[in-house]
C-alpha cells in the first residue's frame, strides 16, 4: 500500500497538480486514497529522500520549493554529475541499452504538443542513457536532482519555440551518436551543454519562479 501511496503522490508532484510549498495534509491524503495514515507518512518519507517533499517538526510535509539561486546551483552540479554518468555508462551500455536511448531520443519529437508527455519522455530518454552505470548510487542522485527541478523544467517549457524543442532533439540524437560510437568524450560535452542551455535559459526568466 505504501508503494500505491507514493506512487500517487509523486506523479501528483511531478506533474505538477501539486505545487512547490503546497502542503500535504496526511489526514487528506489518506481520506482521498482510502488507507491509513501509516503507509501516508512512510510515502512521504521515501518522496523526502527523493527530494520531492521536505518534512520539518510541528509543521508537517511540503513539496519541496527551489530560489533561484538553488536551481542554478543544482543544474551546475547536473552538468558534471550527468557528464560522469553518461562517460561511464557508454563504457559499459549493452546494444539493447544503446537500442532504448536511441529509440526514446525518437520517440520524443512529435511530443511538443503535449508538455506532459514531452517531460516525461525527456526523462526517460536520459536516464536511459545512464543504464550502463555499474552501481545505482550516481544514478539515485541524478533523480533527485530531476524531481527537485520538474516544476521548473515545467514552466520553462512554456517558452519554448518550435527552434527550441528542434535544437534540443537535434542533441539527443548527437547524444545517442556518441552512445552508439562509444565516444565518450563528445558525450561528456554534449551532455553538459545540453544541460547548461536551460540553466541559461531560465536566467534571463528570473520572474517564473514567482509562479
Amino acid at each position: 500500500m505504501t508503494q500505491v501511496v507514493t506512487q500517487r503522490l509523486r506523479e501528483a508532484i511531478l506533474n505538477g497538480d501539486l505545487k512547490p510549498g503546497k502542503r500535504i495534509r496526511q489526514e487528506a491524503v489518506a481520506h482521498d486514497l482510502g488507507v491509513s495514515r501509516l503507509p501516508v507518512r512512510e510515502a512521504l518519507r521515501h518522496l523526502e529522500s527523493e527530494g520531492l517533499v521536505v518534512i520539518r517538526p510541528n509543521s508537517g510535509a511540503r513539496v519541496a520549493v527551489l530560489d533561484f539561486e538553488e536551481y542554478v546551483e543544482i543544474y551546475k552540479i547536473r552538468e558534471r554529475l550527468e557528464a560522469l554518468a553518461l562517460s561511464e555508462s557508454i563504457l559499459r551500455m549493452t546494444d539493447e541499452q544503446q537500442q532504448v536511448a536511441a529509440r526514446l531520443a525518437t520517440e520524443i519529437e512529435p511530443l511538443t504538443d503535449d508538455p506532459i508527455a514531452w517531460l516525461e519522455a525527456d526523462r526517460s530518454f536520459h536516464l536511459a542513457c545512464y543504464a550502463g552505470l555499474p552501481t545505482p548510487r550516481l544514478l539515485h542522485m541524478i533523480q533527485g536532482f530531476w524531481n527537485t527541478t520538474q516544476h521548473y523544467r515545467r514552466i520553462l517549457l512554456t517558452t519554448f519555440t518550435e527552434e527550441d524543442f528542434a535544437c534540443y532533439h537535434a542533441e539527443h540524437r548527437l547524444i545517442v551518436n556518441a552512445i552508439l560510437t562509444g565516444n565518450t568524450r563528445a558525450g561528456e560535452e554534449l551532455i553538459r551543454v545540453h544541460i547548461e542551455r536551460p540553466r541559461l535559459r531560465l536566467s534571463t526568466h528570473r520572474e517564473l519562479f514567482d509562479r
